[in-house]
This record gives structure tokens, C-alpha cells and sequence, in this order.
């Protein structure tokens, strides 16, 4: 079967399968909520009891959403970022952006604020944290990105030093315990409002980089090879890396630090469709929204207390990762 058509059919299947997630979600937890129950509500029939529709409307329904919107994004970062630095070890917080909104949230939360306020301290730090780390690689006056990732490195480093700090002076359990939880990610706190912050700047980024698709592919092959075709390589390079930055950011601000779901995805779509852009980031789209919908559930369903996001996405990534790269060893090499 040509890979043309195999995309296609992966990305139908991931789409149903997305949809049959979504639905599950909304009715699923420690609290069920019975098929004919949620049809009830969604079709605004008030023969239903108040708890349900409260659970179903204000809390799972918003939840689940920021969900789909969170893996969507980080995915997609994780995978142009590995595509234009030529390096599949990379994550979406290569340019030390999560370090960043995490001390702007850590800040945030020790000065006593609560809610979309810790969203916005944890946004404007991620971003000034990528533009600290694009002036720093200026002063190495060299376009390798290598340079990139160091400065990265050098930036990501610091700001986890001043998260620790950040934690030193936190002035209360409370606040220790609060920014700990947010450093590992949830959604215990995501409403309707967090919809409305995320949705216009994960579509932001997501419709431009699928806009851009086949020039990351040029974006891939380096500088020279960019330039020969008649690309301007560092102009299109940074529209990728501040869209990539905007969807981390945006979705850590939001949910906290997630790990793991920027690395993995990206492998599984170019394991199954090959390395093009073209075919990698629709289908990266779908896989990384189920992924992320999925940890939900398993984080809020099986103990009182939700587990962080990012101890679930570990105990799932990493086996899966595993299992895929000894599965297909035989197709992973340097151009895959």
C-alpha cells in the first residue's frame, strides 16, 4: 500500500478513535455518567440529575478539551522542533520554555496569586525565556543550531535553578505543595476560561505550522540546502520556533508541566507514516490528542486524588517507547 494512502487511513482511524475518546471522557471517572444520561444533557433534556449535568457541563466537558488541545500542541512542538534541529531527543521544552512558565508560575503562586493569574505569570515567563535564549545564541555569532540548543540548555538550566529558589521560599506547605503539583501538571483546575485562553493560541499555532508542513521538510535538510531552493531559512525558521514556543507555552501555562507526550508521538507517526512533515504533523495532531485524553482519564479515575499528569504520561511513555523502538529497529535509522 502506497504511504500516501496509509496516512490517510491512519489519520480516519485516529480521528474515529478521537472521537469515541472524547465522548468515553465525558462519561467517564470516579463519578460515571450513564450513556443515556449524557445524551440527555448534551440534547438540553433536564430529566437528568443535577450532579450529572454539573459534572458532565462544567467540569469534564471543559477538562477534556484543554486535554485534546494539550496533546495537539505538544506533540506537534516536539516534532518540528526535532525536525528543523535534526535531533530526535528533543522536547518541547528544548529552549528551556517550560523552565521558564514554570518560574513564573512558581513566582506567582509565592506572591499568594490563584487561578488565570498563575496562567499569566506562566505565558509572559515562557516567552521572555525563548527570547533570552535566541539573544544568548546570538552572542556565539554563529546560525548552526547547536548554538541554539546550548543557549537553551544554558536558559533551561537557570530558570530550573530559579524554580528551586522559587520553592525555597515558598512561605507555607501550602504553597510548597502547590507549586510541586503544578511542576508534574493537572487539570483539576481547568474551566471554561481555560478553554477560551488555550484554544485561539493552540489554533494559532497549529493552522500555520500545518500551513508550513512541506517547508519543514526543507527547514530539515539545513541552511544550504534551504537557501538553494529559494527559502528563507532563518525567517522561516523562527516563525516555526516562536509557533512551537506559543503552543508550549500556552499549554503549560494552562496545565503545567506535561513530559514525555513532545517526544513519543513524534516517534510513533514518523514510525508509521515516515519522515515528511506533510504526513507527520496531521497525523502527530490526532495521535497526540488521544494520547493526552487518555492520561487524563487514568489520572482522575482510579484514586481519590488525581495523579500529575506527568507521573502518568511516564509510566506510559516509557514502556511505549520501548516497545516501539525494539519493534521497529529494523526502520529506525538517521533519515527515518
Amino acid at each position: 500500500m502506497k504511504v500516501k494512502n496509509k496516512t490517510h487511513i491512519y489519520i480516519i482511524v485516529s480521528f474515529l478513535l478521537l472521537i469515541v475518546l472524547f465522548l468515553s471522557a465525558v462519561m467517564i471517572g470516579r463519578y460515571n455518567v450513564s450513556v443515556s444520561d449524557f445524551f440527555k444533557i448534551i440534547t438540553g433534556n433536564d430529566d437528568v440529575p443535577i450532579i450529572d449535568k454539573n459534572i458532565v457541563l462544567n467540569l469534564r466537558i471543559p477538562r477534556t478539551i484543554v486535554a485534546l488541545l494539550t496533546g495537539v500542541a505538544l506533540s506537534i512542538s516536539g516534532l518540528v522542533y526535532q525536525e528543523i534541529f535534526n535531533n530526535k531527543l528533543v522536547s518541547p521544552d528544548l529552549l528551556g520554555v517550560s523552565s521558564g512558565a514554570s518560574v513564573g508560575a512558581a513566582f506567582a503562586i509565592v506572591l499568594g496569586y490563584t487561578g488565570l493569574v498563575i496562567s499569566l505569570f506562566s505565558f509572559t515567563l515562557g516567552l521572555i525565556t525563548m527570547f533570552l535564549t535566541l539573544i544568548i545564541s546570538r552572542v556565539f555569532k554563529s546560525s548552526a543550531s547547536v548554538f541554539l540548543l546550548l543557549a537553551g540548555v544554558i536558559i533551561g538550566g537557570f530558570m530550573s535553578s530559579a524554580t528551586g529558589l522559587f520553592k525555597y521560599l515558598a512561605s507555607s506547605d501550602r504553597q510548597l505543595s502547590e507549586i510541586t503539583f503544578w511542576l508534574l501538571g493537572s487539570f483539576s483546575s481547568v474551566t471554561y476560561d481555560s478553554v477560551i485562553i488555550l484554544l485561539p493560541i493552540v489554533l494559532f499555532g497549529v493552522i500555520t505550522l500545518f500551513l508550513l508542513r512541506w517547508k519543514i521538510n526543507i527547514l530539515a535538510l539545513g541552511p544550504e540546502e534551504a537557501t538553494s531552493v529559494g527559502v528563507n531559512y532563518k525567517a522561516l525558521r523562527m516563525v516555526v520556533i516562536i509557533c512551537a514556543t506559543l503552543l508550549t507555552a500556552g499549554t503549560v501555562a494552562i496545565a503545567g508541566v506535561i513530559g514525555w507526550i513532545g517526544l513519543v508521538i513524534p516517534h510513533i507517526s514518523r514510525i508509521l507514516v515516515g519522515r515528511n512533515t506533510k504526513r507527520t504533523i496531521p497525523l502527530t495532531m490526532m495521535i497526540g490528542a488521544c494520547f493526552m485524553i487518555v492520561v487524563d482519564v487514568i489520572s482522575r479515575s482510579f484514586t481519590s486524588t488525581e495523579i500529575p499528569l506527568s507521573v502518568v504520561t511516564g509510566f506510559l511513555g516509557t514502556p511505549l517507547f520501548l516497545i516501539i523502538l525494539y519493534t521497529k529497529r529494523g526502520i529506525v535509522n538517521e533519515r527515518d
